[in-house]
């Protein structure tokens, strides 16, 4: 026999049976007003294949070589400069006034044409960063294009298409796999030759 102690109710009880039975049904109305997760469209791109074969970067890639062209006469006439006052070395008597003079005029010219060559080939640098940086932003704008008229939620860049290094660190070659976003992907969700047609059409378009 039970004793009555024993068979009587704690008085939480009905308490927590209502508590519980609240939050199932809130759990249960909190699912039922969550909508099912829909298909994510993915799309890939191969960034340096597009700009490779972008019209734009031959224009912009002929750009950068008659800057190049025009700098490097400029620096070209200080060298030819440098190469008279040698010459000039040549004939004089050493330990002149007028040797001297023009040894100091020398290694002048030689520091301006090294701190020219340095400073021009950090211009072109620079120069050539800017045009890269242009047209990626212009990639990034047609590829935005394609994908709200296609329906797209994420163009991944391809970076499967970059080898896992051979006979190199184990530190090199383990940034290598842990860096990349795509391991696989199907061509048909390879939109790289449309964002390059859209892009010379609009390039070319009068």
């Amino acid at each position: 026999m039970f004793s009555n102690q024993s068979r009587s109710i704690h008085p939480m009880v009905p308490v927590l049976g209502v508590l519980l039975a609240a939050f199932t049904w809130q759990a249960g109305a909190n699912s039922a007003s969550r909508p099912p997760a829909q298909p994510t469209a993915v799309a890939t791109v191969d960034i340096p294949e597009i700009i490779d074969q972008l019209e734009e970067r031959k224009v912009r890639e002929a750009e950068l070589e008659a800057r190049t062209k025009t700098r490097q006469a400029q620096l070209d006439e200080v060298a030819e400069q440098l190469r008279t006052v040698q010459a000039d070395l040549e004939t004089l008597k050493r330990g002149t006034d007028e040797y001297k003079d023009k040894v100091r005029q020398a290694m002048e010219m030689q520091a301006v044409v090294k701190a020219r060559n340095e400073a021009l080939n950090q211009i072109l640098s620079i120069d050539r960063g800017n045009v890269t940086r242009e047209m990626y932003d212009n990639v990034v704008t047609a590829i935005s294009n394609i994908a709200d008229r296609e329906g797209y939620d994420i163009v991944l860049f391809d970076d499967s298409l970059f080898p896992v290094p051979e006979d190199a660190s184990f530190a090199d070659v383990y940034r290598s796999i842990v860096s990349r976003s795509v391991i696989y992907h199907h061509n048909s969700v390879d939109i790289t030759a449309q964002v390059v047609t859209l892009m010379n059409n609009e390039f070319t378009a009068p």
